[in-house]
């Protein structure tokens, strides 16, 4: 998984990006790309992301990293006017205060309520409470007093830090690491 948020630049400025991938090679598959464009310098691999994993829910973090590639010139007309969609794109992501449901694509979680979790990812989760997951929703990284109450079907934690825990876990449900800062 490439970091949080991905998309691929066209030569002519256009943005491609799904809500639900985060990986530059599964976008590339989604819209039907070819490798042989990107050394022909049709398009570019892009992340907005913060340079540190604790600066994910503060959007004045986020810088625009062309991937792995030198930047080519076509690009610095795009760089802008890519840098605010980007950035409109992830505020939509962010979430705070209360919500009943979260379902589909990725999210970021910061001092929140979250009543359910449905078919969707966490890339991070601080400080907030999820009282139910299922049905293959999975959260990346959980920090500082984060909870979630009950784990059902194919839902998965992969990296717990600080105070965060599990209640409870049910059906195939697992966490994958658990760690002390």
């Amino acid at each position: 998984m490439c970091r949080f948020h991905s998309a691929i630049v066209m030569e002519n400025g256009d943005i491609l990006q799904n809500e639900n991938l985060s990986s530059h090679e599964d976008i590339i598959d989604l819209f039907n790309l070819k490798d042989s464009e990107v050394n022909q310098g049709r398009f570019i691999r892009v992340e907005f992301t913060p340079e540190n994993d604790a600066d994910y829910v503060d959007i004045e973090k986020y810088r625009l990293v062309v991937d792995g590639y030198l930047s080519p010139k076509w690009f610095e007309k795009h760089r802008e006017y890519v840098t605010e969609r980007l950035r409109d794109f992830v505020k939509t992501r962010i979430i705070t205060g209360k919500r009943s449901l979260l379902t589909g694509g990725l999210y970021i979680v910061k001092d929140a309520e979250i009543g359910r979790i449905k078919q969707a990812m966490v890339v991070f989760l601080q400080n907030s409470q999820v009282n139910m997951m299922g049905d293959n929703s999975q959260v990346n990284m959980m920090r500082g007093n984060s909870q979630v109450n009950e784990m059902w079907g194919n839902s998965q934690v992969n990296m717990m830090r600080d105070n965060s825990q599990v209640n409870m876990m049910r059906g195939n449900s697992q966490v994958n690491g658990n760690y002390s800062t």
